[in-house]
């Protein structure tokens, strides 16, 4: 079918509205609201604070559905991207010719919001592979294809698979190269970098330090408190659960730096071979007897 100057519609990949993260905030919010939450209000019922507790719901929802994505379209001469909806809100191009394209390639990627649980994280059960594009102005795009069920996560999602077998096809029969700024990389350096990313993204020791200090850092904050005389207002309250706040958020950010950095090795070396895969194909196609 073809679609104007984006010639014929090649393949669709409709995303899920919401990443497995927000769902899983979602239901807990669910929960604290319309369970917990007027068992603790007991007299007010289920209009607790004036109806402010429906607040963190009518925030989740909101985010949901500002992050909803698009479908992604792949046609003949472009690709039309997923994109949140406040993305495209604010005009935020979609549609990119393939001619405007330097670089597409396997790229890893985790679940958004799974720098919050460093264990997952460092085990690296939460990563995925997506498809990188690079355009000639420099611009670095990722298409996500995030398995709805947890149950199905995996490097490589069916979504991607078909995409991916899609792009190749149409670059091989056209002759065009995917890959056109790769770098070479030796044995020795591929095992290298590969050995990098299996490295834990953080200690262990680290993790469990950093998630159980909160409560002893409050234990000792209200007991030096307590020590000055110095009253619980809500501001000392504050202060005290920043204080006890400050180790899992650097854990958190830690990981998340290390997340990205392992990520990034991981796409250079998917787009290194991805490179050979096409070095192979040509020379296989130009070994093919003529007719």
């Amino acid at each position: 079918m073809e679609n104007g100057g984006r010639g014929a519609l090649l393949y669709a990949y409709r995303p899920i509205p919401a990443n497995p993260m927000a769902v899983a905030l979602l239901l807990l919010v669910l929960v604290v609201t319309f369970g917990i939450g007027p068992l603790v209000a007991g007299p007010e019922g289920l209009w607790p604070l004036g109806g402010l507790c429906f607040a963190p719901l009518a925030v989740v929802l909101l985010a949901m559905a500002l992050f909803k994505p698009n479908p992604t379209y792949v046609f003949e001469h472009g690709i039309e991207i997923s994109l949140p909806l406040w993305r495209r809100m604010v005009g935020r191009p979609r549609y990119i010719p393939w001619s405007d394209v330097r670089d597409v390639y396997p790229r890893s990627y985790e679940v958004a919001g799974s720098f919050l649980s460093p264990f997952a994280s460092s085990a690296g059960t939460l990563v995925h592979t997506g498809i990188g594009i690079e355009t000639k102005e420099g611009r670095r795009i990722l298409i996500r294809f995030t398995p709805g069920s947890i149950r199905a996560f995996r490097a490589e999602s069916r979504g991607y698979q078909e995409t991916m077998r899609v792009i190749r096809d149409r670059f091989a029969r056209r002759h065009e190269r995917m890959i056109t700024t790769a770098k070479s990389y030796s044995d020795t350096e591929v095992l290298a970098m590969q050995s990098q990313t299996r490295q834990p993204l953080v200690r262990i020791e680290g993790v469990f330090t950093a998630f159980f200090l909160p409560p002893s850092i409050v234990i000792v904050l209200l007991i030096i408190l307590q020590g000055f005389h110095v009253g619980l207002t809500a501001a000392i309250i504050l202060i005290v659960l920043f204080f006890a706040l400050v180790p899992p958020a650097i854990s958190m950010v830690r990981t998340l730096q290390q997340s990205e950095r392992r990520n990034g090795i991981l796409s250079e070396l998917a787009k290194f071979q991805e490179q050979l895969r096409e070095r192979s194909e040509q020379a296989t196609d130009g070994a093919k007897p003529q007719p």
